[in-house]
């Protein structure tokens, strides 16, 4: 599930919270989706505690910041395994959507429900 302004970059350069139209929050949906089924398909252990919170376009679909949540005090270590994953999970969420080219994935850790 998409959400809006959670995220840092939600904001436009004039300073006022920017709407994603319904094709990006659609991508977004998608991608949060292919990443779900992804990780939890992961040969890393690190990366099976991860629960994703929500997938934002930052600043615009052809980059999207994946909030993910985790168990436990290993942050470090979860972003660096996400981080070695990207190619993987990119190639997954490019198989999942109609695009010429999948977005960039960058990844942030968030509180749970946020």
């Amino acid at each position: 599930m998409a959400k809006r302004g959670k995220y840092p970059g939600s904001d436009s350069a004039a300073g006022h919270l920017h709407q994603p139209d319904r094709k990006t929050l659609q991508l977004c949906r998608q991608v949060e989706r292919a990443l779900t089924f992804a990780l939890a398909e992961s040969d890393n252990e690190v990366l099976l505690d991860v629960q994703l919170e929500g997938v934002q376009p930052a600043p615009d679909a052809t980059h999207m910041l994946v909030g993910v949540s985790i168990r436990g005090d290993n942050a470090l270590e979860v972003l660096t395994a996400l981080q070695a994953d990207t190619p993987r999970l990119r190639r997954a969420a490019a198989e999942s959507i109609t695009r010429r080219k999948a977005p960039e994935l960058s990844f942030q850790i968030v509180q749970p429900g946020a």
